[in-house]
């Protein structure tokens, strides 16, 4: 019966209460969602914007901040390639083509692969289109594993090989991997192919050379730049002697005779800049679209990826919370059927030491819980997943507080009929009790699927890890915090589709107590 009748809604007063109450309702669900809709807006972004708290991703609806995103992407988030690669801004579209044709003619030692990884990043478009090569050539990880030397878990755990080509004293790993790596390379479009230009050698020379202070560098070398990035290469007649020695010196030998600018302007005839800025922007707006949905699913691919690397976690964690479903439905109610049954003078007591339980963290029961388990040879199995949890001092109370509201009448009908115990207890007590039954199961379930710090302390074989502790485990691996963000989204799926189904069962074993 609800406090106010349907004569009394209609009061101004009762109005305004009802839309007080709707509105502080409306409020407080606005505040439990936010948190979650941040989380799964956060899982969308990288390494650029994952700070922000924006719920909807800037780059999906600013052009200009997804060029930004797109070009960081291209250099693996170094600021200095990033502000060298400005040059030629503007070009026509038969210069476009033109660049892009002759980035196809280069040999692989005149160019870096873009999209690599940023030391901030787990997962990148070389890195994915790498892989998938891989899986084509390969098929199995246990041959790529007998043909590079390695002991690769999957094809999403294989690296692209370093290169290092701008150095004078690096040399590839040869070998297998290094082979197929260039012919993989050599297959990559004009759009993922970054030419090592001696201007960005000589940038580079000079911000080693002076310690990244600009300040040093003598006007005459400088010229009208601000930056390390913007300084130019010295003509022959300009070139300080001394220092263009040693900048020689430390170039790969085959940057000495032909540099890339020499050429592209071979190529096209006429002395012109190398329409990089320009080629970047033209790349991206020709695929603007596909390119924000690889952004925005780039993470979540990577997770899904990762639990299926790991794949027997989700079955760990399904075994798991069966059990422990199993378990807490076998334990409590039998503790909560015997306390209603069957009350002693301590029952009060008794009841008291079990919410008592409840006063303490648990965390401060898992050393105890670990030790006990040590000594019974159960760590590293289920039994120690499950058994510490099987009884709860709530459960049991909220049971025995439902047993004792069941009508009497019905037991004491069971007893003339000489039924036993036990099938009062199934035929009668139980399927009056299927609502907080179905409460007390999903208490059980979230209890198991989340558990993750006990679940690694009790059971530190990844055999038996379940899914919340790999997740533990990618977070403080290092992932950056877009794919953690997007880890917890994927995760949070399954708790959320079960609430979604079951909210009667939920509401139900809420109220269906407190009316009795």
């Amino acid at each position: 019966m609800s406090l106010i009748g349907p004569v009394g809604r209609r009061r101004p007063r009762a109005r305004i209460a009802i839309g007080f109450l709707y509105l502080a309702l409306c409020i407080g669900a606005i505040t439990t969602l936010y948190p979650f809709a941040l989380m799964i807006s956060t899982g969308l972004k990288g390494p650029t914007d994952q700070a922000d708290s924006r719920l909807v991703p800037a780059y999906l609806v600013d052009n200009h901040v997804l060029l930004n995103k797109y070009v960081d992407d291209k250099y693996a988030g170094d600021k200095f390639d990033i502000a060298s690669s400005r040059t030629g801004g503007t070009a026509s579209a038969s210069d476009l083509e033109r660049y892009r044709a002759f980035l196809m003619q280069l040999p692989p030692d005149r160019w870096l692969a873009g999209f690599k990884n940023a030391p901030n990043q787990v997962t990148g478009r070389l890195t994915l289109l790498y892989h998938d090569w891989l899986r084509k050539r390969y098929r199995s990880i246990d041959t790529l594993n007998r043909a590079y030397l390695e002991e690769n878990v999957g094809f999403q755990t294989v690296n692209t090989p370093a290169e290092l080509m701008d150095r004078a004293d690096w040399k590839p790993a040869l070998g297998s991997k290094w082979q197929e790596w260039i012919a993989f390379k050599q297959g990559l479009p004009a759009e993922f192919r970054v030419p090592i230009r001696s201007q960005w050698l000589w940038q580079k020379f000079l911000a080693s050379k002076f310690k990244n202070q600009f300040t040093l560098v003598p006007q005459p070398i400088a010229g009208n730049a601000k930056t390390f990035e913007e300084i130019e290469l010295p003509g022959e007649s300009t070139r300080p002697l001394a220092l263009w020695i040693e900048f020689v010196a430390h170039q790969p030998a085959r940057f000495r005779s032909d540099p890339v600018e020499e050429q592209w302007e071979r190529f096209i005839g006429a002395s012109r800049a190398m329409p990089i800025g320009a080629a970047n922007a033209s790349d991206l707006w020709s695929r603007a679209g596909p390119i924000r949905r690889e952004f925005a699913t780039r993470n979540y691919g990577y997770v899904l990826d990762y639990i299926l690397l790991n794949g027997r976690a989700v079955w760990n964690t399904i075994v798991f919370c069966l059990l422990a479903i199993m378990t807490q439905l076998t334990v409590n109610p039998l503790a909560a059927y015997a306390l209603s049954r069957y009350p002693v003078r301590q029952s009060g007591k008794i009841l008291i030491f079990l919410l008592a339980t409840m006063a303490f963290p648990t965390e401060v029961a898992m050393i105890p819980s670990f030790l006990l388990l040590k000594d019974l040879g159960l760590l590293n199995t289920f039994a120690a997943l499950v058994l510490p949890g099987a009884a709860s001092g709530y459960m049991i109370f909220l049971l025995k507080g439902f047993f004792d509201s069941l009508p009497q009448e019905l037991f004491e009908a069971g007893s003339i009929d000489g039924a036993p115990e036990a099938t009062m207890m199934l035929r009668i007590a139980f399927p009056l009790s299927r609502p907080v039954f179905g409460y007390i199961a999903l208490l059980a379930f979230m209890g198991a699927y989340g558990a993750f710090i006990y679940a690694y302390l009790v059971a530190q074989d990844q055999r038996i890890w379940t899914l919340m502790v790999w997740i533990y485990q990618l977070q403080s691996g290092g992932a950056p915090k877009a794919v953690v963000m997007a880890a917890l989204t994927v995760a949070a799926v399954p708790t959320l589709v079960v609430f979604l189904c079951t909210q009667r069962v939920i509401m139900r074993g809420i109220v269906l107590p407190g009316e009795r």
